[in-house]
């Protein structure tokens, strides 16, 4: 399961800004962190990084989100040890 941290860049028009946020914060796999004026962390937790690539492009595609950046990709351990040689 990816966990990546990301950090968005919000309209500076906040009714857009706001939209989006709603829209963003109704997702199950997404966690909001504290918002410092246009910039927004958020936590996203998907099952694969097929959906997290998807979801990542689903946020770039919303109006009121100027740009994402990606902070931090984690991977699930177990994983990674069942599929090491």
């Amino acid at each position: 399961m990816p966990v990546n941290g990301l950090l968005l860049t919000l309209s500076p028009d906040p009714e857009i800004a706001d939209a989006a946020l709603a829209r963003i914060s109704k997702r199950p796999e997404v966690s909001l962190g504290d918002s410092q004026d246009r910039w927004q962390p958020i936590a996203v937790d998907t099952l694969d990084v097929r959906a997290a690539h998807d979801f990542h492009e689903w946020l770039e595609a919303l109006p009121g989100v100027e740009h994402v950046d990606v902070i931090y990709v984690g991977f699930d351990e177990t994983l990674l040890t069942e599929t090491a040689p």
